[in-house]
C-alpha cells in the first residue's frame, strides 16, 4: 500500500465521520426542523415577557414546535403588541380556538402551553410563515410578582393577628379591673347623694331668703330704669359721635404708624442699610459724619487717649517752624513776583507795538 492510497482512505474517513456526525447533531439536537414538516400560525399578545425564539411550544406537556420569529405589531389600525410566530409540527393536530399562553416560572424559564380548543374543527395554519394566521395569546402571571403579593398579604395578615393580640390583652386587663366596678358604683352612688343634699341646701336657703329678694329685684329694676332715662336719645347720638371720632383718630393714628413704618425701619437699620427716606438719609449721613470725625479724634489720639503729639496733623497745630517756614515760602513768592513784575510790563509795552505795527519786527531784524 503506497502513501497515495493511504491519504485517499484517511479522507474518504474523516468525510464520512463527518457526514455520520452532522446527521447525529441535526436528527438529536435543536433543529428538527431541517428534518420535520412544519406549519406555522402566529399569536399576538400585549407583551411577551421573556419570550425569544427557540423558546419550546407545547401541548398538555409535550414539546410540539418552537419560536421561530419575533415582532412588534405594526399593522395598519392594530393596537401596539408582539407578534410571535410559532413553528408547529405537523403531525399534531390542534383544535381550533387553541390558546397560546406564555408561561413562566420561578427560576426564569419561559414556555408557551398550547391551551386545548373546544370548536368542533382544526385551527388554521399556513405553510409558511409569511401568510400565517393570527390568533390572540394570552400571560400568565409573572410568579415573582404573585409571591411578592403574597408576601404583602401575609405581612397584613401579622399585623391584624398583632391587633387581635392586643385587643385580647385589653379585654384581660378589663375582666383583671373588674374587681374595682362595685367600688366605683359605690363612689358614685355616694357622690349622687351629696350632690342631692347640696340641692336641699340650695332650696332651703333660697326658702329662707325669699322675703329678701324681691325687694332686690324691685332694686334692680329701679337701677335698669334710670339707667334708660339717663342714657336718653341725645345722649346715647353724643356717645356714638364721641366713639366715632376715637375710631377715626384711632384709624389716623394707624395709618401715621403704617406711613411711618418705612422711617422706623430705616431708624433700626445697620450703618450699611441704604435709606429710602428723607430722614433716614439724614441720619444716615449724620453717623457717616460721627464715624469720620471718630477716625480724626482717633488719629489725634495715642493709646492711652493723650493728644498725640508725633503725628502730621499734630505736628501742623501745634509747631511753629512750619507756619515760619510757610511765611518764608510766601515772602519768597511775594520777592519773585515784584522782580518778575518789570519784565512783565517791557513784555506788554512790546505786545502793544508788535500788536499796531507787526512789520517792525521785521524792520527791527533788517536794521541789525
Amino acid at each position: 500500500m503506497n502513501e497515495r492510497v493511504m491519504q485517499f482512505r484517511i479522507g474518504m474517513f474523516v468525510i464520512v465521520a463527518g457526514l455520520v456526525l452532522t446527521m447525529l447533531i441535526v436528527w438529536f439536537g435543536e433543529s428538527p426542523s431541517l428534518l420535520r414538516d412544519h406549519v406555522f400560525v402566529i399569536a399576538r399578545y400585549d407583551e411577551a415577557p421573556g419570550v425569544a425564539e427557540g423558546v419550546m411550544i407545547r401541548k398538555s406537556g409535550i414539546r410540539i414546535g418552537e419560536v421561530s420569529a419575533i415582532a412588534f405589531d405594526e399593522r395598519p389600525g392594530k393596537p401596539d403588541g408582539v407578534l410571535v410566530t410559532l413553528s408547529l409540527e405537523r403531525k399534531f393536530k390542534l383544535k381550533e380556538g387553541s390558546v397560546p399562553r406564555i408561561t413562566r416560572s420561578l427560576i426564569g424559564d419561559v414556555s408557551i402551553d398550547m391551551l386545548p380548543g373546544t370548536g368542533p374543527a382544526y385551527l388554521t395554519v399556513s405553510d409558511t410563515a409569511q401568510t400565517a394566521p393570527v390568533i390572540d395569546g394570552t400571560v400568565t402571571p409573572d410568579p415573582s410578582k404573585a409571591l411578592a403579593a403574597a408576601t404583602v398579604v401575609f405581612e397584613k395578615a401579622g399585623g391584624t393577628l398583632k391587633t387581635i393580640d392586643e385587643a385580647a390583652a385589653g379585654l384581660a386587663k378589663i375582666a383583671k379591673n373588674a374587681d374595682d366596678l362595685g367600688s366605683f358604683l359605690t363612689t358614685w352612688k355616694n357622690t349622687g347623694d351629696r350632690v342631692s343634699e347640696a340641692a336641699n341646701g340650695i332650696d332651703r336657703f333660697i326658702k329662707a331668703n325669699e322675703g329678701d329678694f324681691q325687694p332686690t329685684l324691685a332694686s334692680l329694676r329701679e337701677v335698669s330704669r334710670k339707667l334708660n332715662t339717663t342714657l336718653d336719645a341725645p345722649t346715647q347720638e353724643a356717645l356714638k359721635s364721641a366713639i366715632g371720632q376715637f375710631n377715626a383718630a384711632a384709624t389716623q393714628l394707624n395709618t401715621g404708624l403704617t406711613n411711618a413704618g418705612p422711617l422706623f425701619k430705616d431708624l433700626g437699620s445697620p450703618t450699611n442699610h441704604n435709606p429710602t427716606t428723607d430722614f433716614g438719609q439724614a441720619v444716615r449721613r449724620i453717623n457717616l459724619m460721627s464715624a469720620d470725625l471718630g477716625l480724626l479724634t482717633g488719629s489725634l489720639r495715642d493709646s492711652r487717649g493723650n493728644l498725640n503729639t508725633q503725628g502730621s496733623l499734630q505736628k501742623l497745630i501745634l509747631r511753629s517752624e512750619l507756619y515760619d517756614n510757610i511765611n518764608k515760602f510766601a515772602v519768597a513768592g511775594n520777592t519773585a513776583f515784584d522782580g518778575i513784575k518789570p519784565v512783565l510790563a517791557h513784555f506788554r509795552v512790546f505786545a502793544e507795538k508788535i500788536s499796531r505795527d507787526p512789520s517792525a519786527i521785521a524792520r527791527g531784524a533788517l536794521a541789525k
